[in-house]
């Protein structure tokens, strides 16, 4: 390993390794987007050495692919001594990069919002008729599922999760963005509960499980 510190003409390795990730949580104070950076020891005939990875999380599809390929330095072992002051500007570079992807990955709108022959009336029916579906698909599996004697409330939990995890796929193949997502998620929600106020009745009929 390198000798001496940061402030002569050698730097040790786990200097700068600490110093690179002080600078991290710095620039991730700075933004209101911040990047998720590691710091990894990676073995491996392609690209065994010393790998700094900075990662955004995306809200988009666009901004997942934005960042494809980019964000990634590594120092290979044999040059890691000499090459350890290299190690904090390789975390502004790779946090730069991504940050600079996204800031630029094109606002993709969902098809509802693009697509100029869309009739709506037929859309809200597609919706409700998947939804009826999605429902007796969960309600088949709840009845046949070996651990079919559990609670009304975690049949419906576990359907929530699945359900939230298939939303996802939908979202990303469908190019709805994260926050679309939330806003469609929160007016669901209200929706579901405007009609549990309503009608207390539907609320004790309507458990998954039940």
């Amino acid at each position: 390993m390198g000798e001496g510190d940061l402030t002569g003409e050698t730097t040790s390795v786990g200097g700068a390794i600490a110093a690179a990730l002080e600078r991290a949580e710095e620039l991730r104070s700075l933004s209101d987007r911040p990047a998720r950076v590691r710091i990894m020891t990676i073995f491996d005939d392609d690209r065994s050495g010393l790998t700094i990875n900075a990662r955004i999380a995306a809200r988009t599809p666009a901004e997942h692919r934005a960042q494809e390929g980019l964000g990634t330095r590594c120092i290979p072992w044999n040059e890691l001594d000499v090459r350890a002051g290299e190690i904090v500007g390789l975390m502004d570079e790779v946090v730069g990069e991504v940050t600079l992807a996204v800031r630029n990955a094109p606002p993709v709108p969902g098809p509802s919002r693009s697509e100029d022959d869309l009739e709506l009336a037929a859309f809200d029916d597609l919706i409700d008729e998947l939804g009826r579906a999605m429902i007796q698909s969960a309600l088949s599996v709840l009845e046949k599922h070996p651990a079919k004697q559990v609670s009304r409330e975690l049949g419906s939990e576990a359907a929530m999760l699945a359900a939230l995890k298939f939303a996802a796929l939908a979202a990303y193949t469908g190019h709805v963005g994260l926050n679309d997502a939330q806003d469609e998620l929160r007016m669901a929600m209200g929706e579901v509960m405007s009609k549990m106020r309503a009608s207390p009745e539907i609320a004790r009929r309507q458990g998954l499980n039940s």
